[in-house]
């Protein structure tokens, strides 16, 4: 556990510095562009986020589960990966132009091109970080994930200042990911060892049959996550998808802590759902464990202090974000319980399908019944929403699947600890600093304060996963402040 807690804690940071772009810029672009210009650039990322999650299909995650499976062939692994990503990307970007071009009007209007070029050039030969965590390698993961961050955010910062232009910015980063897939094909083609690698019988048949169900499930979850974006672009407008995306800005930060974790541990519920099952739902309740300690303290923070959090750096003009800050809180505590890694373990993906429709339609219904009330927060409630739904879902199936029941799906005792402390927190440090709530030295003051008296009640119930991640923390300590 101390060596998976080590990559995840690497990963952690490289996941997060990999969404720095959505993380950092909008902080900095709303300085520089109006709310409208904003609200076009996010149109842009919106259209290829969906777009990328269909043509990526989820192949690449694929490694995770076959270099763990086929150990002694890892490079052809490798290149049935890339191949069949290459081919997927591609049908589907051109099924999506030709669909764009028969409707009326357009799908994604005048970003039809740079969508489709962005996206095959993002998707394509770009396998390196699941490669690297599927041989327990993090800090080659932080490395390229750090160097993706600096130039991203170099490109986009400094062509906004100068131009104040967003089909600029749009450029500018399709050729910086063209530059990217040039020497990514480069570096993979001089290291490519498949042809000294033992073959694997049936690989495409078996890589297919594992990304279908969790390929499909991964675009339903996407739809899901991104339909109430896709409604306010088309009925209210750019700016009120600038709203929406503001208080919902924190997202990459929590599926970056999230899915470090879920990343790490797959490999090894991989091998050890091979020898027993109830060993790998151990496993999996620690990562659970330590998502509350890291997860609950943000929900609670961005839920208390969201006026401040909008308001101060973004700007006033973004104050309708804040109730959707708010809700975004309930998202937050539903990432703490990842069931996709128990299922992905044992290649039972076809839930994952289920629950992305069920999500998706939880979303739509709530989007009817409250957008028209409601506007920007209704949005925001259904994102909440179609998460719980998927999340129960997911649970549900665990359950049937591995047998445990719901007594043993979750460590229902240790996750009531951390709540019990979260809350106590919450009450303690937010009741000392009421009165300056709406400042940003409140905030900030408020939450270092809830941070310290939540630590110190979970060092007093002694929970074992939390004490092992503070020992953790200072173990890093020494190394983070230097010599």
């Amino acid at each position: 556990m101390r060596g998976l807690a080590h990559q995840a804690a690497v990963l952690s940071v490289s996941r997060i510095a990999n969404y720095g772009l959505m993380i950092i810029s909008p902080i900095i672009l709303v300085r520089f562009l109006t709310v409208m210009d904003f609200g076009r650039y996010r149109e842009f990322l919106l259209y290829a986020s969906l777009l990328q999650t269909a043509a990526a299909f989820a192949i690449g995650e694929s490694l995770l589960y076959f270099i763990p499976l086929h150990p002694a062939s890892p490079w052809r692994v490798v290149r049935k990966t890339t191949i069949l990503t290459a081919v997927v990307s591609s049908c589907v970007v051109g099924a999506f132009v030709a669909v764009d071009l028969l409707v009326p009007g357009g799908l994604v209007g005048p970003y039809l091109v740079p969508v489709g070029l962005y996206v095959l050039l993002f998707v394509n030969v770009d396998c390196w970080e699941n490669l690297w965590l599927a041989t327990r390698r993090p800090i080659p993961v932080f490395v390229y994930t750090a160097a993706r961050l600096i130039a991203r955010m170099l490109v986009v910062v400094c062509v906004a200042i100068v131009t104040n232009d967003v089909t600029a910015i749009i450029w500018s980063l399709i050729v910086l990911e063209a530059l990217r897939f040039s020497g990514s094909l480069i570096a993979w083609k001089r290291a490519d060892r498949s042809h000294f690698e033992p073959p694997i019988e049936g690989m495409s048949r078996q890589q297919l049959r594992f990304c279908m169900p969790f390929g499909l499930a991964t675009v339903l979850s996407m739809i899901s996550r991104n339909l109430g974006n896709v409604v306010i672009a088309k009925y209210l407008g750019v700016a009120a998808l600038a709203q929406l995306t503001i208080g919902t800005y924190g997202d990459p930060i929590i599926l970056a802590l999230r899915n470090s974790i879920s990343t790490v541990v797959l490999p090894e519920l991989v091998r050890l759902g091979g020898r027993s099952r109830d060993d790998a739902l151990r496993l999996w309740h620690r990562t659970v464990v330590i998502n509350c300690v890291l997860l609950f303290p943000a929900a609670a923070i961005v839920t208390w202090y969201a006026q401040p959090l909008v308001v101060k750096a973004f700007g006033a003009s973004y104050r309708p974000a804040i109730p959707v800050l708010q809700w975004y809180a309930l998202v937050i505590v539903c990432a703490c319980f990842d069931f996709s890694p128990l299922l992905r373990a044992i290649n039972k993906t076809r839930s994952f399908l289920t629950a992305g429709v069920v999500a998706m339609l939880a979303n739509g219904l709530t989007l009817v019944v409250l957008l028209p009330v409601m506007g920007v927060v209704g949005a925001a409630v259904g994102f909440a929403v179609s998460n719980l739904v998927a999340t129960v879902y997911l649970g549900f199936s665990v359950s049937r699947l591995y047998g445990c029941g719901l007594r043993r799906l979750l460590p229902w005792t240790a996750v009531a600890k951390v709540g019990a402390c979260a809350a106590g927190g919450a009450v303690i440090a937010f009741g000392i600093t009421f009165e300056s709530r709406a400042t940003l030295l409140g905030a900030v003051c408020g939450s270092v304060l809830f941070g310290a008296v939540f630590v110190a009640l979970l060092k007093a119930t002694g929970l074992e996963e939390a004490n092992a991640l503070f020992r953790r923390l200072k173990t890093l300590a020494p190394g983070l402040r230097g010599p």
